[in-house]
Order: structure tokens, then sequence, then C-alpha cells
């Protein structure tokens, strides 16, 4: 299977955004965040080469990849995955736009 490259959607790019903001402010330090970005990366270039390590979600089009206390949904194209959501479970239900 060949690599596909990663995308965000712009829903992802501001959750995965605003998550970093929020550990950087609530710990007055950029630490935890850019260990945070560092995993981020290794699973997503993990994934850019088996894409289907994730399980499927209810709706059969998007899967999901549990990292700690976060969730990435994403769904596969043709010659892309695409980074639809990046979820801190400890966030409440409702606020989650996908």
């Amino acid at each position: 299977m060949a690599r596909k490259k990663i995308i965000w959607s712009d829903i992802a790019k501001a959750e995965f955004k605003e998550n970093l903001e929020f550990y950087t402010e609530r710990n007055k330090s950029a630490e935890y965040s850019l260990k945070l970005l560092a995993k981020t990366e290794n699973l997503l270039n993990t994934l850019a080469e088996s894409e289907f390590i994730g399980r499927l979600t209810s709706n059969r089009k998007t899967r999901v990849i549990p990292m700690s206390v976060f969730l990435i949904f994403y769904e596969i194209h043709k010659d892309t995955i695409e980074i639809v959501s990046f979820w801190d479970n400890r966030q409440d239900n409702f606020k989650r736009k996908f």
C-alpha cells in the first residue's frame, strides 16, 4: 500500500489548535502541547502508511483512532487521508462539531 498524504479539515485544524492553546495556557508552558504535537505527528506518519488502523464509526465512512484522551477522526480518499476531527474526550460531547 502506498503512503497517502494527510490533510486536515478546517474543523480539525481549529480543534487541534484550540487543544494546543488550552494546554499551553492552562499549564503556563508549551511543554505538554509540544509533546502532544509530536505524538500526533508520529501517529499520523503511521496512519499515512496503514490507513485502516482506525476502527469504523457508525456512519461506515469515518474511522477513529484513540490517542490517550483524544480521538482522531479521519476519512480515506483516493489519494489522501483527511483528518476531520481532533477531539479531547474530556470535553462535552454537545460541543463536538463532527
